[in-house]
């Protein structure tokens, strides 16, 4: 008789040991589900990011580039973007190329996501790298540059 109780708690230990690996396991697969797309996120966003002040770039540019005299024309556009992404902060630094192909590049600070968004020029482009938020696009009638609000 007393090995029927024996039994019955061993069948109910095993259960609940059985149940706790197999919850476990979830909770692991969900972990890692949940960073993937917060990298899937966060890259997405910078690439709109990016996109967003290339265009704001590129749109400056054609001002200046249709003006009769560029040496006179200031401007000034202030472009408000997110100070974070995806709960992190990033930084762009602008990558101005000769041939007028620049590069915007976004970068998070966790998780390490890097972005690179291409645009084209016809104005001289300053080299400048800016923390996440509200930027200004300049000219100052001899170069384009980004700097922080």
């Amino acid at each position: 008789m007393t090995t029927r109780g024996v039994s019955t708690t061993l069948g109910f230990v095993l259960t609940l040991t059985i149940t706790a690996i197999l919850v476990s396991g979830l909770m692991v697969a969900a972990g890692g589900f949940v960073s993937g797309e917060r990298e899937r996120i966060t890259e997405a966003e910078l690439e709109v990011i990016g996109q967003r002040l290339a265009a704001n770039l590129e749109a400056t540019d054609r001002v200046v580039a249709g003006s009769d005299d560029q040496t006179t024309v200031r401007i000034s556009s202030r472009l408000e973007l997110p100070p974070r992404v995806a709960g992190t902060t990033y930084r762009v630094t602008v990558e101005p190329d000769a041939s007028g192909e620049s590069e915007l590049v976004l970068e998070s600070s966790d998780p390490r996501i890097t972005v690179r968004v291409p645009f084209v020029n016809r104005t001289r482009l300053a080299g400048s790298s800016v923390d996440g938020g509200d930027v200004v696009v300049d000219y100052d009638g001899t170069q384009l540059e980004v700097t922080d609000e």
